[in-house]
C-alpha cells in the first residue's frame, strides 16, 4: 500500500512531534527513508538536531516494526489514508511552503489532492444573510476548484454546505478520531462521504489551541487563494489571510457594514492587501474564467439552468424553456423572477424571455 519512502516519513512522524524537528532531520538525512538507514551513524547529529528524547524514540519504533506495522493497519481499518512527502500526489502548493506537514492523514476522495484547491473562511458569529451568500460562492467556487475550509459552526461550515456536491475539503486543528464542534458531526460525515478531511495530526490527537494556527497554514497552503466571508480584528480568519499573502496567494474578503463587528477584520483586509469581493467575478476573473460563465455557475441550479438555456436561444417561449429545462411551469415562472430580479433575464412580450447577458 505504501512505498518505503512513504513508510519511513510515516515512521519519523509517528515518533517526532514536531513539525520543525522533522523537517531538520529530513534536511539532515536527504530522506526519511534514508534517516532510518543511517540512523546508527547519525545518532550524534539527530540528537543535535531533534534531541536526546526524539532521537531514543526513533531508535526505539525501528527496533519494533511489528507496532509500525499494526499503526498501519490501525489508520487502514478507520478508513484512513495517509499522504506523505514522499507522494506523488502530494500537493505542489502545499510542498512549496517553507514548513509543510511531513503526513497528511485523509479520509474521503483522494483525487481531490490532485484539484485545483481554493479555500473560504469565516468566523463563528457570522449573520444568516452573510452565510447564505458564503455558501452560494462556495457552490459557485466548486465549479472550478475543491472548496477548503474547516469545521467551526458559522462561516466555515456555510463554505463546507456550498461545496459538498463538487468536492468539499474539511482540513482539521486534530486527529480524525475526534469531532470539533460535536454538533458538525453530521457535515464533516458527509463531506468524508462526498469529499475530503485532512489533518496533519495522527488520528488519535485531540485538538489543542496551538493547533489552529498550524491548521490555517496548511488552508492556506493546499489553495491559490483565500476568500474571507467573515471574521472580527483578531479572528482566526485573518490569520488564514496573512498565510496566504505571505505565500503569496490571492486574498479576497466580502465587505461589511461599518461597525460590524463581525466583519471588522475583512474591512481591514481590504484597507491592507486584500481584494473587494461582493460577486463571484472578482475572484473567478483572477483565474482566468469568463464574467458570462462566472454569472451563469454562481447561480442556484434551477435559474443556472434556465439562464443557460435563454443565453443558448437568445430568446425564449415559456413553453419551450419548460420543455428544455425539464421543469413544471410554476417552477420555471419562479426561476425566471429571480433571474429578473438579478437583472440576468427580461420578459420580451408574448410569454417569451431572454436573457441580459
Amino acid at each position: 500500500m505504501y512505498t518505503k519512502e512513504e513508510r519511513a516519513d510515516l515512521w519519523l512522524d509517528a515518533a517526532v512531534p514536531e513539525n520543525k524537528k522533522k523537517l531538520r532531520l529530513i534536511s539532515l538525512a536527504g530522506s526519511s527513508y534514508a534517516l532510518a538507514a543511517r540512523l546508527g551513524s547519525l545518532a550524534g547529529k539527530v540528537a543535535e538536531a531533534a534531541g536526546e528524547e526524539c532521537l531514543r524514540a526513533l531508535q526505539s519504533s525501528l527496533s519494533a516494526p511489528q507496532k509500525i506495522r499494526a499503526m498501519f493497519d490501525a489508520y487502514a481499518s478507520g478508513g484512513i489514508f495517509c499522504v506523505t512527502l514522499s507522494s506523488d500526489d502530494y500537493p505542489e502548493q502545499l510542498r512549496q511552503l517553507p514548513d509543510p506537514p511531513v503526513v497528511l492523514y485523509c479520509r474521503g476522495d483522494r483525487s481531490l489532492l490532485r484539484r485545483r484547491i481554493f479555500a473560504a473562511v469565516g468566523s463563528r458569529r457570522t449573520p444568516p444573510a452573510v452565510l447564505k451568500q458564503a455558501e452560494r460562492f462556495s457552490r459557485g467556487l466548486s465549479e472550478h476548484f475543491a472548496v477548503a475550509s474547516g469545521t467551526a459552526e458559522g462561516g466555515d461550515s456555510a463554505v463546507l454546505k456550498g461545496a459538498l456536491e463538487n468536492g468539499a475539503i474539511a482540513v482539521l486543528a486534530h486527529g480524525h478520531d475526534f469531532f470539533v464542534p460535536e454538533s458538525g458531526k453530521a457535515l464533516r460525515l458527509s463531506v468524508e462521504e462526498k469529499g475530503l478531511s485532512v489533518s496533519e495530526y495522527p488520528p488519535a490527537t485531540p485538538a489543542r489551541s496551538y493547533h489552529y494556527p498550524a491548521r490555517n497554514r496548511i488552508l492556506a497552503g493546499l489553495s491559490e487563494g483565500v476568500l474571507v466571508v467573515s471574521g472580527g480584528e483578531k479572528s482566526g480568519t485573518r490569520l488564514t489571510a496573512e498565510c496566504a499573502y505571505r505565500y503569496g496567494r490571492g486574498v479576497y474578503a466580502f465587505p461589511h457594514p461599518v461597525g460590524a463587528s463581525y466583519g471588522a477584520g475583512c474591512n481591514a483586509l481590504i484597507k491592507e492587501y486584500a481584494k473587494l469581493t461582493d460577486d463571484l467575478v472578482d475572484i473567478l476573473s483572477d483565474f482566468g474564467i469568463n464574467l458570462s460563465e462566472a454569472e451563469e455557475i454562481a447561480l442556484p441550479p434551477a435559474e443556472r439552468a434556465v439562464f443557460s438555456a435563454l443565453r443558448e436561444e437568445g430568446e425564449a417561449h415559456v413553453g419551450a424553456l419548460c420543455e428544455k429545462c425539464g421543469m413544471a411551469a410554476p417552477e420555471l415562472s419562479a426561476a425566471l423572477m429571480l433571474l429578473q430580479m438579478k437583472g440576468l433575464a427580461a420578459p420580451c412580450g408574448g410569454n417569451r424571455w431572454t436573457a441580459l447577458k
